[in-house]
């Protein structure tokens, strides 16, 4: 691959990703003299200028958006980000974004995850595995990186809450909680965050969060309205209490049959 002036990567640098995706897509490597025009713009302080013209030419940040989906969602996406990390265009997202061996580990443990599992709602690969990078970023910018990105509200919100639910919840599991407190603690988050969160801390939280998506999430309650009305119980507010409170007997082993089920309604909930 060879460019065609010394001031393309200058002009444009969102091309030393297109140059990276074709490279690697069809098998070619780079010429001697382009990678040194790719260093040489990055040297040149190219992310700043990016930056600085995000508002005047909004559609930098488009077009460099575009060129990471494409990678992100290939199946050479690796190789992909192996070589914009040995040029050092990461910076073109952020001065301080490169690729560390924990970085890898994320982005690979949600790849695993991806693979493995349909999930319901789906997650959008190659936006996830964004997320993770930009997710490496300083907290105060990761917000400002996703927005000039033009990510959608749902990635931009995550990112901005990533740090804050990171640390409530490192928090909250310090001392040993049982299963019903840690399903209410990660029912209230999506999917996207609970894979986000577990990539990134699989020692701490990601074992319990594997036990909630792939047990306590797809666990059919022992009790619903229908059986409610059965024990003679009329339709209002304090179902969804009844419900909660018998689902969470459930999950914390202290019934195991409807029989066990309608015995804790009964002796909690007197009708």
């Amino acid at each position: 691959m060879r460019v065609l002036h010394p001031n393309s990567f200058i002009e444009d640098p969102t091309r030393i990703y297109r140059a990276v995706r074709f490279a690697v897509r069809l098998g070619f490597t780079l010429d001697g003299q382009t990678e040194g025009y790719i260093h040489h713009a990055i040297d040149s302080g190219i992310y700043t200028q990016m930056q600085n013209q995000v508002r005047r030419v909004p559609a930098l940040q488009v077009r460099l958006k575009n060129e990471l989906k494409y990678i992100l969602e290939a199946p050479y996406w690796q190789a992909a980000l192996e070589l914009l990390d040995h040029l050092r265009a990461l910076r073109c997202i952020h001065s301080d974004l490169a690729m560390t061996p924990r970085l890898w580990q994320q982005l690979r443990r949600v790849s695993r995850w991806l693979d493995r599992f349909n999930w319901s709602p789906p997650c959008i690969p190659w936006q996830l595995r964004l997320e993770v990078l930009l997710a490496a970023l300083p907290v105060a910018q990761r917000r400002p990186i996703a927005t000039a990105l033009q990510l959608t509200e749902g990635s931009i919100e995550r990112l901005g809450q990533l740090d804050a639910t990171e640390q409530a919840w490192l928090r909250q599991t310090a001392q040993l909680l049982p299963s019903s407190q840690l399903y209410a603690l990660f029912s209230q988050a999506d999917l996207a965050m609970l894979l986000l969160v577990s990539a990134r801390h699989p020692r701490s939280l990601g074992s319990m969060i594997w036990r909630y998506l792939t047990q306590w999430r797809e666990l059919s309650p022992l009790m619903d309205g229908d059986h409610l009305k059965t024990l003679g119980y009329a339709p209002g507010p304090q179902f969804r209490v009844i419900l909660n409170a018998t689902l969470a007997a459930q999950l914390d082993g202290l019934i195991q049959t409807p029989a066990e089920a309608a015995d804790f309604v009964r002796q909690h909930y007197p009708n």
